[in-house]
């Protein structure tokens, strides 16, 4: 049958010709969406390489006079504000319902602020992501060490770090990298800091790609911090917990009331407490959102208007071989075989179209020319596609369209096999 249909498609290859361009072009766009919702399907279910069940983000606000410290000298010194923060963190750490508790500075997940710095090793230059931390960030995010182990805390001359996606760092395998230089390379004041462990990869976000990450120390002293670090951490020092399981019913009230007049100290104050679940859910809402209602908008009305092409082309296709119907039934063909006739037909142009689409969409792909030109797409700059990829995608978007496509002639087709033979000869 396929051959005799590669023969009609022949014969009839000035019409087919528009079909195969309208299925081509049809096959381009919906590759790009399926290949968009794919990889945020796969993010969705790749691990982020750490845990956020149970824990909880503790947030401190500052009074007006704290600021005001902060901004100039007042009647708290810098200093006491510094003291102040470790007073609180510790008697967080000190409270019942806490199994373990961290100070960071533009380190946790699901968070807007990020630090990077320049690090290198012999001629090769990164900035990877800058995380600030206290060794108990490991345990509270459970983020699990391949190597090592975890810095002290006291010798600010140690790291942790973590490789891309391909646990590569300075174009490296990440566990062969024992030192890294840290600082401007042109300078001469730069650290040589000792790896003391390599941490599992693991992102900012779920929808986001697993990025190099240098794990630091965070100081227990203002002149080690650094004057720029320094006052990031007194103005907006993250503290992080992670409780006992069984206690999350009810936590953020419980400590709120517990602990509020603990965590006044000096101009600090309690300003609210939020579990990691609410803030990943808030920053997937307002960071990602308003991108998959795009796209699921932009595919959706895709659907429906390669639908409505299609059903429309091979309506208007059939209903001019009505005579050819006719005459096949005439000859003893049964409405069966008329209708797997088309399907056939369309399924055979539908795959020639799409042999040459996935071609052209491979080398876009390849050459990132949709964001070169501003189309919403994937960032392949650090989400590189895998050849497996390629075949989904493909398979994907031909499924889609076959069964647009065959719901499209299946209708038009059942029709023209009920017709009357002498009907059709006679309407020709």
């Amino acid at each position: 049958m396929i051959l005799h249909t590669l023969k009609i498609i022949w014969t009839e290859k000035k019409v087919n010709i528009w079909i195969l361009v309208e299925l081509f072009l049809v096959f381009c766009i919906l590759w790009f969406c399926v290949d968009y919702m794919y990889f945020f399907v796969k993010k969705y279910f790749e691990s982020e390489g750490f845990d956020i069940e149970h824990v909880y983000s503790i947030n401190l606000g500052i009074k007006d006079n704290g600021q005001e410290n902060i901004n100039s000298e007042g009647e708290i010194s810098k200093d006491d504000l510094f003291e102040n923060i470790w007073i609180i963190f510790d008697r967080i750490k000190g409270y019942p319902e806490v199994e373990n508790a961290c100070m960071s500075i533009a380190s946790v997940p699901y968070s807007g602020s990020n630090m990077s710095r320049e690090v290198f090793y012999d001629t090769i230059i990164e900035y990877p992501q800058i995380k600030s931390v206290t060794p108990e960030f490991f345990d509270v995010f459970k983020i699990n060490l391949e190597r090592g182990k975890v810095f002290s805390g006291d010798n600010m001359n140690e790291a942790v770090i973590s490789g891309n996606i391909d646990n590569i760092f300075l174009q490296k395998d990440v566990m062969q990298i024992d030192t890294i230089n840290y600082g401007d390379h042109s300078a001469t004041d730069y650290k040589r800091l000792k790896i003391t462990g390599i941490a599992r990869k693991s992102k900012r976000s779920q929808f986001e790609s697993f990025l190099n990450i240098l794990y630091l120390p965070l100081a227990k002293s203002e002149a080690l911090l650094g004057e720029e670090t320094f006052l990031i951490f007194i103005r907006s020092i993250q503290i992080s917990v992670r409780i006992k399981p069984g206690a999350d019913k009810g936590f953020e009230e419980r400590f709120t009331k517990n602990m509020l007049e603990q965590t006044a100290v000096g101009p600090y104050f309690l300003s609210s407490v939020q579990s990691f679940k609410d803030i990943r859910k808030n920053f997937i809402k307002n960071g990602w959102d308003s991108n998959f209602k795009s796209i699921y908008s932009i595919s959706a009305f895709l659907f429906i208007n390669i639908f409505l092409a299609v059903a429309g082309t091979f309506w208007f296709r059939i209903q001019s071989r009505r005579s050819e119907i006719g005459l096949r039934i005439a000859l003893g063909a049964s409405a069966a075989r008329i209708r797997n006739l088309f399907i056939c037909e369309t399924l055979i142009l539908l795959f020639i179209a799409s042999i040459v689409a996935a071609f052209i969409c491979v080398n876009i792909s390849l050459i990132d020319v949709l964001n070169d030109i501003g189309v919403p797409s994937i960032n392949r700059k650090w989400n590189p596609i895998e050849t497996s990829e390629y075949f989904i995608n493909y398979g994907i978007t031909f499924v889609i369209i076959a069964i647009i496509a065959i719901g499209g002639v299946w209708y038009p087709a059942w029709r023209a096999s009920k017709i009357q033979p002498a009907q059709a000869l006679k309407d020709e």
